[in-house]
């Protein structure tokens, strides 16, 4: 079983490691560099601006740390053969759930250090905590984290309630008590309690070496949900295989489509307007974004911060539209249309233009509501309209062109 698992998860590295390639290009990277630091800019601005404990600040310490708990599970790696061809080996997995255990802790670990780290200089600012107890907070979450992945181990085995009551919520409303505790008390009760909740659970998973009742269904819809919204982050990015969007009808929004006039040279942006509305995935990234944006411009008062979240958030959107060209000419019974290529790139672009217009006018209310009617504001609104400029008309064109040829 050690050896499967040690095949599979050299099979699925690779296989994230040839995704990871291609999200990490230059354009990515460029933006991701910058975004975290406008955020890690914005971040030192704010705690310069707390000069005592908040009343809210103990709450928010815990909400974050509980947030950051719940990430990261077991990543089994199994696939729908398996409970056909490997059910004779049934009483022998619990070695290969052992192996992918062990492999997952990696990413609750540095998560949990991670935010912990974030946010220890708000915790001590606007929580009045020490150093020392996020610290022992800190190894406390990270210990109940581990014991808290017995829980999945369990759940394969269909053993993890108590009585009615299921595990996974019990450990939540521990958790929360626990946090609590730790925060406004004791912070060495977050250590205590995650130790005693790590052995115990790894107590309880000990009859599971031998009970052979994995429940083979769940265990691998479970497996197949987690690799899909893996595979539904990659694909934001590039294409991935066995990933379709849903399609929702959306007549409320038919009206919108009044405004297309139906002549010949309006096929494909009546095509691309259609479909940009009926995807979930686009129109869900673009609300996301701007919705994300939005609240970023309302928030921030600073000059330069607020300048790169406008015209990167702009060009993020209009970047992530490239795909959808793509995903339309893969279609081989849009080749039917009598229309050049030229008519295809125009209507792409008119789309685009319309879709980051409605982003640029959203972000300059906002833009408009932190700094009013001033000289700031007015240079942050046109960046971001000279970013739109750029994307649909220089940018965008040269990229769609070199797809097609």
């Amino acid at each position: 079983m050690t050896n499967l698992w040690q095949e599979r998860l050299r099979r699925h590295q690779l296989d994230q490691f040839k995704y990871l390639r291609l999200i990490f290009n230059d354009n990515f990277v460029l933006a991701f560099i910058v975004l975290i630091g406008a955020l890690g800019f914005w971040y030192s601005n704010l705690l310069g601006t707390i000069h005592h404990q908040l009343i809210l600040g103990k709450p928010i310490v815990i909400l974050l740390l509980f947030l950051a708990t719940q990430v990261g599970g077991i990543a089994t790696l199994l696939e729908e053969p398996d409970s056909t061809f490997l059910l004779v080996k049934e009483k022998e997995f619990y070695k290969y759930f052992k192996a992918a255990k062990n492999y997952s802790v990696f990413i609750p670990i540095v998560t949990l250090a991670l935010v912990n780290f974030l946010l220890s200089a708000f915790a001590s600012r606007a929580a009045g905590m020490k150093i020392i107890d996020i610290v022992l907070i800190a190894i406390g979450l990270i210990v109940f984290k581990l014991g808290s992945l017995n829980i999945n181990l369990m759940a394969l085995y269909g053993q993890n309630h108590f009585g009615s009551l299921n595990i996974r919520l019990v450990s939540n409303i521990l958790l929360i008590v626990s946090l609590i505790s730790s925060t406004y008390f004791l912070s060495a009760i977050m250590v205590i309690v995650g130790v005693i909740y790590y052995l115990f659970l790894n107590m309880r998973v000990r009859p599971l070496e031998t009970s052979g009742q994995l429940q083979w269904k769940y265990a691998i819809e479970t497996e197949n949900q987690r690799m899909f919204r893996i595979k539904r982050f990659y694909n934001l990015f590039t294409d991935v295989p066995g990933v379709n969007s849903k399609i929702k009808r959306r007549k409320w929004l038919d009206g919108l489509f009044n405004f297309i006039k139906p002549k010949s040279s309006n096929t494909y942006l009546y095509l691309f307007a259609r479909g940009f509305v009926r995807n979930n995935e686009y129109i869900g990234l673009f609300l996301r974004l701007t919705i994300i944006q939005a609240i970023m411009l309302c928030l921030i008062d600073n000059f330069y911060i607020s300048l790169i979240v406008e015209m990167l958030f702009i060009y993020l959107v209009g970047f992530q539209l490239k795909p959808y060209f793509k995903e339309v000419m893969q279609n081989l019974m849009q080749r039917l249309y009598p229309i050049s290529s030229k008519d295809k790139i125009a209507s792409f672009t008119k789309l685009s233009t319309i879709i980051l217009s409605i982003q640029w006018i959203v972000s300059a209310l906002a833009i408009i509501y932190k700094f009013g009617l001033s000289m700031n504001g007015l240079i942050i609104i046109v960046a971001g309209a000279l970013v739109l400029v750029f994307v649909n008309y220089f940018y965008m064109p040269r990229q769609l062109r070199k797809y097609l040829n």
